[in-house]
């Protein structure tokens, strides 16, 4: 993964070495959009309960960002402060065969703000269209505080999960251009855990919970 990455650097970077003669400009713009999380964990148990992959319900998120760039020709520097609100919703199983009235579920919603440092190239760039590929790492920083965390038929009362405050991701994505609109396609790839572990102040045990998430998403924004 670290050589891909490090290989799409250099597959941006040159061309800004190529089109020396083009002028720096710099633009501004915001967008808001909509994402889809799905976690790369497998397999989980809490308390003899089983989660799987498959038992995640996908809740849509939402972000809302501004975004700095400065572009020299065709290719582009580009960074954001993205505020998100992301949703989940897990589902569980019990271990015995006995079957439950209720399916224990934990829904989870955070709130983060998210920094990216893109490298992006417009391989079409004409004055009113143009369509470009971006990627590059991102910063989540997570308010750990405001997290709403709801454990619905467990047999127990008062669990919590701790998460991790900073995570990092790698981001692809497709921007299309249209005058001063643009509309944008990203896939964010989870580099690190986003849980330390949930503890269950009954028993005092605590459980791993190692998830990565990774991201689909869609935004609209305008450029100034």
């Amino acid at each position: 993964m670290k050589r891909v990455c490090f290989a799409l650097l250099l597959l941006l970077l040159t061309p800004c070495l190529i089109e020396a003669q083009d002028k720096l400009q710099l633009n501004t713009g915001f967008k808001a959009g909509v994402q889809a999380s799905t976690y790369q964990q497998t397999e989980f148990t809490l308390e003899g309960y089983n989660y799987n992959k498959k038992s995640l319900n996908t809740r849509i998120g939402y972000s809302f960002s501004g975004f700095l760039r400065l572009s020299k020709g065709r290719p582009y520097l580009q960074t954001e402060g993205i505020f998100s609100i992301d949703k989940y919703n897990f589902s569980f199983e019990p271990e015995s065969a006995a079957a439950e009235a209720a399916i224990p579920r934990y829904k989870l919603t955070t709130y983060s703000i998210h920094v990216p440092l893109l490298l992006g190239y417009n391989f079409v760039n004409t004055e009113t269209y143009k369509m470009s590929f971006f990627t590059g790492p991102k910063a989540k920083f997570l308010f750990t505080s405001l997290s709403d965390q709801d454990f619905i038929s467990f047999p127990f009362v008062d669990a919590r999960e701790e998460l991790e405050p900073l995570t990092f991701s790698w981001v692809l994505g497709l921007e299309v251009s249209i005058a001063n609109i643009c509309f944008d396609f990203i896939y964010q790839v989870g580099m690190n855990n986003t849980s330390k572990y949930i503890h269950v102040p009954e028993t005092g045990e605590r459980f791993i919970f190692d998830r990565n998430v990774d991201v689909l998403g869609f935004s609209l924004g305008v450029t100034l």
